[in-house]
C-alpha cells in the first residue's frame, strides 16, 4: 500500500492490533534456553520463521506449547542435546542466536551454517 486516503472530516476511532515483530521473536525464542524452566512469550507472530525456531528448540529437548494463535509457552527444563537439528538450522538464517544461548547454558553447541542448504 502506497498511501491511505481518508475523506469525511470526522475523527477516527477504533482499535488496531499490532502484531509482534519477527526479528524480535526469533531472538527471544533462543534466549529461553538460558533458563532452566518455563517462559511464556506473548504477541509472537504466527509465521514460518517462528515455527522453524520452535522446531529447532524441540530438537534440543524443549517442550513448546501454543497457548493461542500468538502466545507460546517454552519449557527448557529438559534440554538434553547440544546438537541442533542441522537440516533445520541450515534453513534458518537467524540460527546463530542459538550459539550464545547454548554456550551460556551447556558450554557447547553444534549448528549448521545459517542459510546453507
Amino acid at each position: 500500500m502506497e498511501k491511505l486516503v481518508i475523506n469525511g472530516g470526522k475523527p477516527l476511532k477504533g482499535e488496531v492490533t499490532i502484531s509482534g515483530a519477527k526479528n524480535s521473536a526469533v531472538a527471544i525464542l533462543p534466549a529461553t534456553l538460558l533458563i532452566n524452566g518455563i517462559c511464556t512469550i506473548n504477541n509472537v507472530p504466527n509465521i514460518v520463521d517462528v515455527k522453524l525456531s520452535c522446531e529447532i528448540l524441540e530438537g534440543l529437548g524443549a517442550k513448546i506449547k501454543w497457548i493461542d494463535k500468538n502466545s507460546i509457552e517454552v519449557d527448557t527444563t529438559n534440554i538434553t542435546s547440544t546438537v541442533a537439528p542441522i537440516d533445520l538450522t541450515r534453513k534458518f538464517r537467524a540460527s546463530y542466536y542459538l550459539i550464545g544461548s547454548m554456550l551460556g547454558r551447556k558450554k557447547q553447541i553444534e549448528v549448521g551454517l545459517p542459510g546453507r542448504l
